[in-house]
């Protein structure tokens, strides 16, 4: 059924309130053409008060819509911001953990009371510094 043919029972309220929206559109894309809102809810075969009744409840709707999108914006912002947060705090985990796991490797080292510092210990060394470094901790000298 095309439009035209259409009766005022056979339109729904978001296709008058979409009419009235383009034929505003229209009317405010070209001032000089003439749009006659009466006329075209006439030829829709709706009385003109129905027709902006119409329009205002769909507005309403999407303006509820829209705060209802602009809420969801807002939380997965927040969203996004407590996952940044707990990706940084399991860095510093990670980051204890392989600190603890390099002082217990350092101890073992460290109880063979060996009178120079062997390669692996220099690496365990650096790795502490570095680690330590890393977490805001001052190594020791």
């Amino acid at each position: 059924m095309s439009d035209q043919n259409k009766t005022a029972s056979s339109w729904t309220p978001e296709e008058i309130a979409q009419v009235l929206k383009t034929a505003e559109l229209l009317k405010q894309k070209d001032a000089a053409q003439k749009l006659n809102v009466a006329a075209l809810c006439e030829e829709m075969g709706i009385s003109r008060k129905n027709a902006y009744k119409h329009k205002k409840n769909h507005e309403h709707v999407r303006s509820d819509t829209q705060k209802q999108l602009q809420e969801l914006a807002a939380q997965h912002d927040s969203d996004v911001e407590k996952i940044r947060l707990l990706e940084a705090h399991l860095e510093q985990a990670d980051l204890h953990e392989k600190l603890r796991l390099v002082m217990r490797e350092l101890i073992i080292d460290l109880q063979k009371k060996e009178p120079d510092p062997t390669p692996k210990r220099q690496r365990l060394i650096a790795e502490y510094n570095r680690l330590s470094t890393s977490l805001g901790q001052k190594p020791p000298s």
